[in-house]
């Protein structure tokens, strides 16, 4: 399959003249140059130059139910009809917040915003205010947003974290507060024991621990049941608020995010992403304690000139109504299954050491004989094999992220025809890493 892409370096030619490295976030960057899109629609993507492509990342696993669909699509043409954009409230959103409390039963108040960093950025100061501490603790290798208080040791310099007994606490990038940095003690994922110790050590000044609950921006990582167990006993022994960042397992492992999966209830959470089909909205919902202390006069601050934005709230409100009953992801889950089957079966036959882990919508590859259960197993996993694999899928017309530290996506788009297709290319992909290895 040979795609021409022209346009896309004309484009890029004119945009690097007027925005830097000519996108508007840098993970789209590409060598030599990105690709611009014209539409989409189902679990295709068609570029500038007209070329089609698989679309396995779906707005970063936020289009769940599909590009342009038409359930929530036609919420949005009603919504931009009646005038009203953004400034009040309106009773979408009152609607809103009962269906998203129907779904998730763990929280008890909602209250939503436009961006998951916002909505981590409201959490971590309601946990400070309700302890009157001020340090956070984090999963090393989960990400919670690009704000300073929490883009922290999200993809670190091994070389430079330091032992799993004592992790260091490195910037996500140039320019962050280094008394931020500092202070955030940083937790090795699915370790128990170093991870509570370092908890009970430092227990009187923190005031929250976050984490993703599967790590899903280094790729597919569930934390076990266990190890929930321990920093939900801790921090409830300490008085310590405990924070699931659920942007990308709300709505898509399960219609109540992995709290439901996993059975263990935070005290505040975060969504977003499948909460609006690829518009953009956010939530932060947790219990009525700690939720009524964002109410005017009595804790933090909680504004936002486009929180609750009628366009927004349509799409989110029409996504839950064909999320809330399980079955989509139910549907989607069955084919990554399927889809994961296959790529094991190919890697088998092949003699390659990969691994594929997913659930619900999303998905990572991991090229090594390991079980990779934390950050530091993922980034020692075999890169050279998986940039030969993720060519070769984007040679065969599949849209694909070239960093072994990123998250792929189903949705309820790609049917049983697009799965054996995909098959078909993971096999064709894995030859080529093996092609390019020693396994």
């Amino acid at each position: 399959m040979t795609f021409s892409y022209d346009k896309s370096a004309r484009l890029f030619d004119t945009s690097r003249e007027l925005v830097p490295a000519g996108v508007n976030s840098n993970t789209r960057a590409r060598v030599p140059h990105p690709i611009y899109f014209e539409r989409a629609d189902g679990c295709h993507a068609i570029d500038a130059d007209g070329n089609r492509f698989i679309d396995i990342l779906m707005g970063n696993g936020a289009i769940l139910l599909g590009h342009n669909c038409l359930e929530v699509q036609d919420a949005v043409r009603t919504a931009t009809e009646i005038g009203l954009t953004t400034g009040v409230e309106s009773a979408m959103t009152v609607a809103l917040a009962e269906k998203f409390l129907s779904i998730v039963k763990t929280m008890e108040r909602v209250r939503f915003t436009n961006t998951g960093t916002e909505a981590v950025m409201h959490a971590l100061r309601l946990a400070r205010f309700v302890t009157g501490r001020k340090r956070i603790a984090k999963a090393e290798g989960s990400y919670h947003g690009w704000g300073d208080e929490a883009f922290i040791s999200v993809w670190p310099d091994l070389s430079k974290a330091g032992p799993v007994d004592a992790i260091q606490s490195l910037p996500g990038s140039p320019g962050q507060r280094e008394d931020i940095v500092s202070e955030t003690l940083v937790l090795p994922f699915n370790d128990i024991d170093n991870s509570i110790a370092a908890i009970e050590q430092h227990a009187e000044s923190l005031a929250a621990v976050i984490l993703e609950p599967i790590l899903i921006d280094i790729g597919f990582i569930p934390a076990t049941k266990s190890y929930l167990q321990a920093l939900r006993k801790v921090c409830d022994k300490h008085g310590i608020v405990l924070i699931f960042d659920e942007l990308l397992t709300g709505f898509n492992v399960a219609p109540g995010g992995a709290q439901e999966v996993l059975g263990v209830v935070p005290d505040l959470a975060t969504y977003g992403k499948a909460l609006g089909n690829g518009y953009p909205i956010a939530a932060l919902a947790g219990s009525e304690r700690l939720m009524s202390l964002t109410e005017p006069g009595r804790g933090p601050v909680f504004v936002g000139t486009f929180n609750g934005h009628a366009v927004c709230v349509a799409a989110s409100l029409a996504a839950l109504t064909l999320l809330a009953d399980g079955s989509v992801v139910a549907r989607i889950n069955q084919r990554l299954t399927d889809l994961m089957a296959g790529f094991h079966e190919s890697a088998s036959r092949i003699g390659i050491a990969a691994v594929m882990y997913g659930q619900g919508s999303h998905f990572q590859w991991y090229f090594t004989k390991k079980v990779v259960t934390d950050y530091r197993s993922a980034a020692t996993s075999n890169g050279t094999a998986y940039t030969a694999f993720v060519q070769s899928l984007f040679e065969q017309g599949t849209l694909v992220l070239p960093n072994p530290l990123s998250h792929h996506a189903l949705s309820a788009a790609h049917d049983d025809s697009v799965v054996e297709r995909l098959i078909t290319i993971f096999s064709t992909g894995l030859e080529a890493a093996a092609a390019n290895t020693s396994g």
